[in-house]
């Protein structure tokens, strides 16, 4: 014969312990979002590393990052694995990150991180899938892209924060 109330009792107690995971795991799982979005205010060497080649073309090197950091051009650096402990870490020693604002403007000051397109470029865009001819009259760095301003030739209307993945120079 079976025994109902100690059936009904494990299996409560069951329960019990798997609210407690869950409520557990999600907690952890708001823990990680947060980290995560705040990491994004950040970058490391090697994204550093990473910016220089894909805008400016140039391969540096750890050294000239470390170089950079160590007289204070990247702001203030702190530990990923005390900040992040949450967030998968890569290999290594030390992995120190630094505010992303701080590395784009002294990248942006020193010219390596630098618009496609200048100030009065005659530019092809398409809008509404119709072929225009434009002037650059302004650009605003948004992270590490640039957006720009284009007055259209035939009819002289502005066109604000234009990517620059829109943009052809004929």
């Amino acid at each position: 014969m079976k025994d109902y109330d100690l059936e009904i009792r494990i299996v409560k107690q069951k329960i019990a312990e798997a609210h407690a995971l869950l409520s557990q795991l999600e907690a952890e799982r708001k823990n990680y979002l947060t980290q995560l979005e705040k990491r994004k205010a950040f970058l490391s060497s090697r994204e550093i590393l990473d910016i220089l080649e894909s805008k400016a073309g140039r391969a540096g090197s750890m050294a000239t990052v470390k170089r950079w950091a160590d007289q204070g051009y990247l702001g203030d650096c702190i530990d990923e694995r005390e900040s992040f402990p949450l967030l998968v870490s890569k290999q290594g020693n030390k992995r120190f990150l630094f505010p992303r604002e701080s590395v784009l403007t002294y990248l942006y000051k020193k010219g390596y991180l630098r618009p496609s397109y200048e100030v009065l470029d005659r530019v092809q865009l398409t809008r509404k899938s119709d072929c225009c001819w434009g002037i650059i009259t302004s650009i605003e760095r948004s992270d590490q892209h640039f957006t720009y301003q284009v007055q259209l030739e035939k009819t002289g209307e502005v066109l604000l924060s234009v990517p620059e993945e829109e943009l052809l120079i004929p």
